[in-house]
Order: C-alpha cells, then sequence, then structure tokens
C-alpha cells in the first residue's frame, strides 16, 4: 500500500528549461523534435531549448534528395551531416527522413523517365546509406506514397499519381529492397500523413494500414511506420482509435514512430491552447501505452518557427515559452516515469504533476515498491 496525499496548486509556467526538460523523464523513451539548421544560430534560445528538451533529432529538411543531391549525381551532404552532428553535440539521437519523396524534388529528378528514374532511386539510396552506414539507424525510406483520399474499402487502397508511381509503379518496394540490401542492420520506415485515426481520414489510415501489410505479407523488408500525426483542435482521433491501429502494426511485427506531431488551433485563446494540450496527451499516452511505439516527435519547436505559422501548432510560444501542451507532456512523462519505477521493483521519492483544466494536482508519494 502506497500514501498519496493531494494538493490543488495554480498553474504556472515560470520554471526554467533546466529544471524541467522532457528528456529528463524519458528513461528509454524517446521524445524529439524536427531541426532546422537556419534557427541554430539565427534564433536566440533555439539550441539550448533544443538541446534541454528533447533527446532525438531528425532533419525537417537537410536530408531529404533535394538538398543532398540538388544536382544530378552531386552530392553534397553537409546539411545532414550539419544537423547529425547537431544532434551528436547535443546528446541527441538522430533518425533519417526522408530518401524517397514524391514533393520539393529537383527538376531533374522530377523529370526522369522509366529505367532513367528507377536507377536514380537506387543510386541516390545507396550513395546516402552507404555515407552513413553506422552513424543514423532509423530511416523513413518512402514518404506519403499513399494517396490521401483512399478509403482502405476491401482491403486495398490507392496509390498516389505522383510521377514516382506512374514511371516506377514499384517504387516502394524498390526503395526498400535497395536500402536492405545496402545496409542490413538499419531500421528501414514507411512514414505518412492522415494515418493516425482521425474520423474524417479514417479510410486514409486503413488504406496505409492495408499498404503496409501488403508489403510485409509479400516479404518486403520494413521495420516500422511512421504517424506524422498533424491535427487540429476540431478534427482529431480518439485515443482507441489511435492504440487501435498502433496495435494493428504490433500485429505484423512492425514498430511505430509518431513522427511528426503538431495540434493546429483556430484561435489563439486559453480554450484553444487546453485543447491542445489534451490531444498532445492523447497522442504520448496512446504511444507510451502501445509496447512497439518507441518514438513521439514533434514538427518544430515553437509557434512562430513552425511550417504551419499562424496557426499556434506547437509546445512553445514565440518567445519559447511552454504552452499548457508542453507540461501536459511533462507531466504525463513524469507519471509514466513513476509507474516505471514501480514496475520495476524500485524505492522512489517522486512529485507527479496532473493537469486539471488550469490547475495541476501534485502527487506527493513517498513509496516503497511491493
Amino acid at each position: 500500500m502506497k500514501f498519496i496525499s493531494v494538493i490543488s496548486l495554480t498553474f504556472s509556467a515560470t520554471l526554467a528549461f533546466a529544471e524541467i526538460g522532457l528528456r529528463e523523464y524519458t528513461n528509454d523513451f524517446k521524445i524529439g523534435l524536427a531541426l532546422n539548421s537556419t534557427f541554430w544560430e539565427g534564433v536566440e534560445g533555439y539550441t539550448e531549448a533544443a538541446r534541454n528538451i528533447f533527446n532525438m533529432g531528425v532533419a525537417e529538411n537537410g536530408c531529404k534528395l533535394s538538398h543532398i543531391q540538388a544536382e544530378k549525381g552531386v552530392y553534397d551532404f553537409s546539411q545532414c551531416d550539419s544537423h547529425l552532428a547537431k544532434a551528436i553535440e547535443n546528446n541527441m539521437d538522430f533518425r533519417g527522413h526522408c530518401l524517397i519523396w514524391h514533393n520539393y524534388q529537383p527538376e531533374w529528378f522530377v523529370n526522369l523517365k522509366g529505367d532513367d528514374l528507377r536507377n536514380a532511386i537506387v543510386e541516390h539510396i545507396t550513395t546516402v546509406l552507404n555515407h552513413y552506414r553506422g552513424k543514423i539507424d532509423t530511416w523513413d525510406v518512402v514518404n506519403e506514397a499513399v494517396d490521401n483520399d483512399s478509403t482502405g474499402e476491401n482491403g486495398g487502397w490507392e496509390m498516389r499519381k505522383s510521377f514516382l508511381y506512374n514511371e516506377v509503379p514499384d517504387f516502394v518496394d524498390l526503395a526498400f529492397k535497395t536500402a536492405r540490401e545496402v545496409d542490413p542492420n538499419v531500421k528501414l520506415y514507411y512514414n505518412d500523413y492522415n494515418n493516425e485515426g482521425s474520423p474524417e481520414k479514417m479510410g486514409k489510415s486503413i488504406a496505409v494500414y492495408n499498404f503496409v501489410k501488403d508489403m510485409v505479407e509479400r516479404g518486403v523488408p520494413i521495420d516500422g511506420v511512421g504517424i506524422q500525426y498533424h491535427i487540429k483542435t476540431s478534427s482529431y482521433p480518439a485515443y482507441e482509435d489511435v492504440m487501435d491501429f498502433m496495435a494493428k502494426y504490433a500485429q505484423l511485427g512492425l514498430e511505430v514512430q509518431i513522427t511528426e506531431m503538431d495540434v493546429r488551433c483556430d484561435n489563439n485563446t486559453k480554450e484553444e491552447f487546453e485543447k491542445q494540450a489534451e490531444l498532445y496527451g492523447v497522442a504520448l499516452r496512446a504511444c507510451l501505452d502501445s509496447p512497439n511505439c518507441n518514438a513521439f516527435l514533434i514538427w518544430g519547436l515553437a509557434d512562430n518557427l513552425s511550417w504551419k505559422v499562424g496557426s499556434y501548432p506547437d509546445i512553445l510560444d514565440d518567445d519559447l515559452k511552454p504552452k499548457h501542451a508542453y507540461y501536459t507532456l511533462l507531466n504525463i512523462l513524469k507519471e509514466y516515469n513513476y509507474t516505471q519505477e514501480l514496475d520495476n521493483g524500485n524505492e522512489t521519492d517522486v512529485d507527479i504533476e496532473v493537469d486539471v483544466g488550469s490547475d495541476v494536482v501534485e502527487i506527493e508519494t513517498d513509496s516503497d515498491s511491493e
């Protein structure tokens, strides 16, 4: 039996990051950020905040084909190398994003036809994975290949009619098989959006699962699925639906990671930010409650540095100060860290803060595990 006393406290956002970094309560779990090199020197406090809060990084753009091979056959790894070096410098793990994508590609790549495009896909994957062999252990091999209007009916899916699919219909198989041949040890992920189980895009979520299931059944090498999880306060999945899809992937023997989390708001109001915090919490809890989910990454550090500026999507405000969502994530990580300590049979003295509306309930626990 544990003695628990509960007292109500007023919600406060005054603690320094050095005291409350999310990474301090993660154990082996990865809590990550999409890094953008243009902010390292140009935005005061950016690097310090990223270092103090997160234990994993991913390049927002620097490791994509458009940055590495802007000119055919001319490889420039400087941007991706810089992101990786910054992550290592700040004691962060690093995941690769992404090898093959239909969007924002150089003209030379988009204009290739047939076997020329097939050969370019193989050459790019081979060169990049050889360069990062032993340095990056997880890559999004293919990004967003399933059509967003797929219904998932009858166990099927629709492929996005991109130049990749039109010229090389089996480009996904080609990409994954090439990646496995080049580096047998790297984790290979398929990454997509609208696959978290939101009601408005449930068909896309089902279609992505069907697509990946087919890959597994045909023996295409794949280790995990990236769930981008870009949502709005007006359109979002239920915890049970997120858990269901994660469990389905677990049954296929696959890992999952939430790879690009953000929650867009319609207005800059207290009510919106409270809803935003709730939805961030749902996503993190679902990941922590799913044995095959091992990472939770946010696509942007602060509202004014986001790819969706104007919708207040991130966990820090324009001044790099924590929003309500930040403390919700912190409190959940504290709670799960405490639970894990008890499960491991360790004695522990911890304080857990759990958000309730605009208040925080603090649970003071002096316990010995039984």
